[in-house]
């Protein structure tokens, strides 16, 4: 299966021109799955955010319409009950396949986004797709979650700044290799109000692999995904099979051990 990640400058507020430009770079691929960055369609322009926001339906609509009969995945700002969510759609030709709502929320992005409250998989392809955005890639709890409901390739969509670009193959690769599982992660480029992006988007094998990597522009990045592979690394690495969930949520007393680390 071809993939590709759309490394592209997100204009802050400019719906038109970024929706534009990812046109322009998806006529240069003929990849059958495309990731797209968080926000790509408004990027964080805070000020503009909920008259931007937009219900699910609406979005659904714009990106099939870039799709066409390929999969699409990117992060739009989705207005819902009255609450602005940051949200990752998942559609093809015929509809949509997943989304998922933002559950980690980074500094201001709390004052202006709810949290999303649900782990989401997309089915397409034949392929199960756990989905995160951004700042999920630091919770490694999420990302286990996504793989014991069965994730072979994970999504992430992102916005992360240079000032921490090391961290973010890191904890790609990290996540891969905790998971034995594809991660791909798309970053933006270029600069807003706020910081400056380095690109860097890059696909991860389920050893740990970096298979492809962007540059700092604009780019579209291609490879090759297997997901077979997944399941036969699993086999032959049977890693997740002693995994203990159930023991460390005990030692929480179910989860609520947690509030130790609430400021």
């Amino acid at each position: 299966m071809r993939a590709a990640i759309l490394q592209m400058r997100v204009v802050p507020g400019d719906v038109k021109h970024n929706l534009g430009r990812a046109e322009e770079l998806l006529s240069t691929t003929s990849a059958e799955v495309v990731l797209l960055p968080e926000l790509f369609t408004t990027g964080f322009d805070y000020p503009r955010l909920r008259a931007l926001a937009l219900p699910i339906e609406e979005h659904a609509e714009t990106l099939r319409g870039l799709a066409g009969s390929r999969v699409l995945a990117g992060t739009v700002p989705e207005l819902r009950g009255g609450r602005v969510y940051n949200t990752m759609l998942v559609v093809d030709g015929e509809g949509v396949r997943g989304v998922y709502r933002k559950l980690h929320l980074f500094g201001q992005e709390k004052e202006h986004f709810a949290p999303g409250e649900e782990v989401s998989l997309a089915h397409a392809r034949g392929v199960r797709w756990g989905l995160s955005i951004c700042y999920d890639l630091r919770f490694p709890e999420l990302f286990r979650a996504l793989t014991f409901l069965g994730a072979q390739v994970v999504l992430l969509s992102a916005e992360f700044p240079a000032e921490r670009q090391q961290h973010f193959e890191v904890l790609c690769r990290a996540r891969a290799i905790e998971n034995l599982c594809y991660v791909l992660a798309c970053n933006c480029t270029g600069r807003d109000a706020m910081n400056r992006y380095a690109g860097g988007s890059l696909a991860v094998s389920p050893w740990g692999e970096v298979i492809a990597r962007a540059g700092e522009g604009e780019e579209v990045l291609e490879f090759t995904l297997e997901p077979q592979e997944v399941e036969r690394v699993r086999e032959s690495f049977p890693a997740l099979r002693d995994a203990k969930p159930e023991r460390f949520l005990s030692l929480l007393g179910g989860g609520r051990g947690w509030s130790r680390w609430t400021p």
